[in-house]
């Protein structure tokens, strides 16, 4: 191609409109930057600006010396009922019950009765396997035989060697050993009768029979199940238990505390928290004399027992159940919302009573509390108004009490 279709063209051959056209849009790019930092420069001084007001109102009231007015909530003193409790939970027992354990190793065999079901004494619950007693058994009675056999000779023996020593035809050796094989002979049969009587014993305890009436709580067994005595290290198998359902008993654990307010014969309310709406009452008729302590915390806790005064059909031993023992009861009498009473490192009692002028500290005298409110005893009115909070006027000190704090004129806690 000529070289000349690729030379620029000439400024002065070129039109006048392509210039305008050509510079407005060279400057456009410069004038939509400018205006995007300016608005990005605005959004940063707003953001600057209201964390330094919410900055402001979080330090200003501290700056120098001087504390900005709050808002403190208040209640007033009004009379109302006030219940001192101990609320544990614990679980339905019956008052008299029995684990049943077997006293030997054994395989069930059969089982007679049914979970639920109502015993008399000595009824028959389960039966173990009795072969291998059976066989010992009858070892043991030929043990018992063979044994009287040979007590039986060494006797005749004994007779005719002291029939011998007697008319000096044999010496007292002789005489001495046959009485002394006697001796043996009548030994080993009365170890043989032992351990027969023991035999005998074992067979009968793999019978397990009610040891008194009741209700047979019966655990989850099948026959043919291998079960161990009482003498193995974990203390048995549990088999089940027998318990008189006409008198239930909650057993409930109390701390150390709140139990040395407590006492036999004291009324209780029982919730049971199974079924909705019962409610029910019970007297204590046991406190531990010893603790035990929790795994959990290590608190020392002091089993309870309160006996229900009626019983249900639908209660059954294992429930859950609430127990709120009651210490004393006020009626109609001044109180106050826990949160408004302050003590100090002496266990004085005060509050903080607001008057047209601010706040100031007042000791009171407090009786019985609940879980949300304390009586008054004295030091308040009815109708007076008391902080809930602290005001910040009294941060960080002992309050004088009776005389409000000295504070700068214009800045009282309103």
């Amino acid at each position: 191609r000529p070289a000349s279709l690729h030379r620029s063209p000439h400024p002065a051959l070129v039109p006048k409109s392509v210039f305008v056209r050509l510079s407005s849009s060279m400057l456009r790019p410069r004038w939509q930057k400018t205006l995007f930092r300016t608005l990005v420069l605005f959004a940063v001084l707003g953001g600057l600006g209201w964390g330094g007001r919410l900055v402001w109102k979080q330090v200003s009231p501290t700056l120098f010396g001087n504390r900005r007015e709050e808002k403190i909530p208040t209640a007033r003193v009004k009379a109302a009922t006030i219940a001192e409790e101990i609320v544990a939970v614990g679980r339905i027992l019956a008052v008299f019950s029995t684990e049943l354990r077997s006293e030997v190793n054994g395989r069930i065999m059969k089982i007679s009765a049914r979970d639920g079901q109502t015993l008399a004494r000595n009824d028959e619950i389960l039966r173990l396997d009795q072969q291998d007693l059976l066989t010992q058994l009858q070892e043991s009675d030929r043990s018992i035989e063979a044994a009287r056999l040979r007590t039986e000779r060494a006797q005749r023996d004994f007779d005719r060697q002291r029939d011998l020593q007697a008319r000096g035809l044999i010496p007292n050796k002789d005489y001495e050993e046959s009485r002394i094989t006697l001796a043996l002979a009548v030994n080993d049969a009365a170890i043989a009768e032992s351990r027969n009587a023991n035999l005998r014993d074992k067979l009968t305890k793999t019978i397990i029979r009610a040891p008194h009436p009741g209700v047979l709580l019966l655990r989850d067994l099948t026959e043919g199940q291998v079960i161990t005595g009482v003498g193995g290290q974990s203390g048995g198998t549990l088999l089940g238990e027998v318990a008189d359902l006409s008198a239930l008993m909650i057993r409930t654990n109390v701390n150390e505390i709140d139990v040395a307010r407590l006492k036999v014969e004291d009324r209780s309310r029982v919730r049971i928290d199974s079924l909705r709406g019962v409610m029910m009452t019970g007297t204590v008729r046991r406190i531990a004399t010893s603790a035990t302590e929790s795994p959990n915390d290590r608190t020392r806790l002091f089993p309870i027992d309160v006996v229900l005064d009626t019983t249900a059909v639908r209660l059954r031993p294992g429930m859950s159940a609430t127990v709120t023992f009651s210490l004393s009861r006020a009626e109609n009498t001044p109180s106050l919302p826990l949160t408004a009473v302050f003590s100090n490192a002496d266990s004085v009692r005060y509050v903080f009573l607001h008057k047209p002028e601010g706040f100031e500290a007042r000791v009171i005298e407090t009786g019985i509390a609940d879980t949300r409110r304390i009586q008054v005893l004295s030091g308040l009115s009815l109708s007076d108004e008391i902080a809930l909070t602290r005001p910040l006027a009294f941060d960080g000190e002992i309050p004088v009490v009776g005389a409000s704090p000295t504070t700068p004129p214009g800045k009282l806690i309103k």
